[in-house]
């Protein structure tokens, strides 16, 4: 997680998919705090400035 020099925290992960490939994205709308390794997550999609909506994840 990154707490320092920007106004928000935010928590960045790499997310093994079931079909096997891992990808480097965003854990967003949780406590950051309880974020674990090896925790169940779910996609979610959040918008861009005037780009197609970027998949994210959440605690399941």
């Amino acid at each position: 997680m990154l707490r320092r020099g920007v106004p928000v925290s935010y928590c960045i992960a790499y997310v093994t998919l079931d079909e096997g490939v891992s990808m480097l994205t965003n854990i967003v709308d949780c406590d950051l705090d309880a974020v674990r390794i090896g925790q169940k997550v779910k996609v979610v999609f959040k918008p861009t400035d005037g780009g197609p909506p970027v998949p994210m994840f959440t605690p399941a």
